[in-house]
């Protein structure tokens, strides 16, 4: 089956069908780029998203369901760059396609077409030719006709002359003539009109039918490839999309909710023990005036006794490795010094060797700094560990060591009342870990907190 076959007498729909099928194209290529553009807003709005939820502190957070988000918001960013290679993929090799595609089929139409037309307006000229050719047959077989009837009507009337009857029958002898070869030229054209309808339906239309075929097909054949482009443009990042989604899996495996409630103790876990019962406390009399509380700063001291117990001991084994890795470092930078100032003492043109040296005395010194920072933060970690013999070490009259069991107790001023003999008993400060605490702007009467008079 073929459309020049088949479809010989439907040039007309043909014609309108593969004008549709171009159409159909060029309605194709507009999806298409409605869902790039649908691809960019996607990407745009999640990179949007993920700069507005992102935090660049949580990336190293210590807590299991921090850090497991901070992966999801990383993996959503690296899925949006997907959707944006998806819309770059289907602009290329699919939108692009498309319009390339749609110019060709357009083109080779337009040649097809003409070359139909062509063939149509000979077959109708040769038609028109022939019914011109035909109808001048028929008028000059009419008029002959007519000129035989009068010339026999005249033999048959005995009032006509001889002059009359010759002249009657030249007359009908010149129509008979001009019938005759309008006949033959009717014969004639109507043998050329009738080759030239077999060539048209034969070769010229079944060819032209035949080109348009053709064209259809790759039409059809290359839009299947395009299609095919269309899946292939989401399928090729489908591993990296899994990679992204089984990241994120394996974030979500990462939470440990032990994890983070133990490192909610590590980060501010004081080491203190809770407060004692309050006591009953004998009327000491009324103040004549009151002390302004005022809180001072806690200043922060080298070897961290400003903070908690357990806080002091955390800094103070960090710093430890920090000098501990400083020294390792320091005593590798030693050896290779070393080694430097072995060569170029016996190969004086590569180096200067007293100049290693100076460099090697330089080192040796920061070594000596660094193992005597190292041992004093070492004696204030078995300090900290052991607070009990600090205490025994440096006995204080004024209440517990900050090492000790309970939060350190600040010095409270003599009572003011009626019986001056009696203090308050001292006020316990809740600390704050790893935080500062700072005063407000008050009067400068006290620089302690008072204990409001006498009770």
């Amino acid at each position: 089956m073929s459309w020049g076959k088949d479809l010989w007498d439907q040039y007309p729909q043909v014609c309108s069908y593969t004008e549709q099928g171009i159409e159909f194209l060029k309605r194709v290529a507009t999806f298409v780029e409605k869902r790039i553009h649908v691809e960019e807003s996607y990407a745009k709005d999640l990179r949007r998203l993920v700069k507005q939820f992102k935090r660049k502190d949580e990336e190293d957070s210590k807590y299991t369901s921090v850090k497991a988000f901070s992966s999801l918001i990383t993996e959503t960013n690296d899925f949006a760059g997907q959707r944006e290679l998806i819309a770059e993929y289907l602009q290329s090799e699919v939108l692009e396609q498309l319009k390339v595609l749609s110019r060709d089929i357009t083109n080779r139409r337009k040649k097809h077409l003409l070359e139909g037309e062509k063939a149509l307006k000979d077959l109708q000229a040769s038609k028109e030719v022939l019914d011109r050719v035909k109808k001048q047959y028929e008028k000059a077989s009419e008029e002959a006709d007519s000129a035989t009837h009068t010339l026999d009507k005249a033999d048959n009337d005995p009032n006509s002359t001889k002059a009359k009857i010759d002249k009657l029958t030249q007359t009908m002898r010149a129509k008979e003539s001009n019938a005759e070869e309008c006949r033959n030229n009717y014969i004639l054209q109507l043998e050329t009109t009738n080759d030239k309808q077999r060539l048209h339906y034969d070769s010229e239309m079944p060819a032209v039918f035949q080109q348009l075929e053709d064209m259809n097909m790759a039409r059809c054949s290359r839009f299947k490839e395009l299609v095919a482009s269309y899946a292939e443009s989401q399928r090729k990042v489908f591993p990296i999309i899994n990679t992204c989604l089984d990241n994120t899996t394996v974030a979500a495996e990462s939470v440990d909710p032990a994890k983070d409630n133990l490192q909610l103790i590590e980060d501010y876990k004081t080491g203190y023990a809770a407060p004692a019962d309050y006591h009953f406390q004998e009327y000491q009399g009324k103040n004549p005036k009151k002390g302004k509380n005022r809180v001072k700063r806690v200043e922060p001291k080298e070897d961290y006794s400003h903070l908690p117990p357990a806080q002091r001991i955390k800094k103070l084994q960090a710093k430890v490795g920090d000098i501990e890795a400083a020294i390792g470092k320091t005593e590798s930078d030693r050896v290779a010094m070393e080694k430097m100032q072995s060569i170029y003492s016996q190969n004086p043109q590569l180096g200067d060797a007293k100049q290693v040296a100076q460099s090697l005395e330089l080192t040796h010194t920061k070594l000596e700094d660094l193992n005597g920072e190292l041992q004093k933060f070492k004696n204030w970690l078995v300090e900290a560990k052991n607070p009990s013999t600090a205490a025994d070490k440096n006995p204080s009259p004024s209440g517990p060591s900050p090492t000790g069991t309970g939060p350190p107790a600040k010095p409270v001023k003599e009572a003011k009342g009626r019986d001056k003999k009696r203090a308050s008993p001292p006020k316990q400060v809740q600390p704050q870990p790893q935080q500062d605490e700072w005063s407000s702007d008050d009067d400068d009467d006290s620089d302690e907190v008072e204990g409001g008079g006498g009770g």
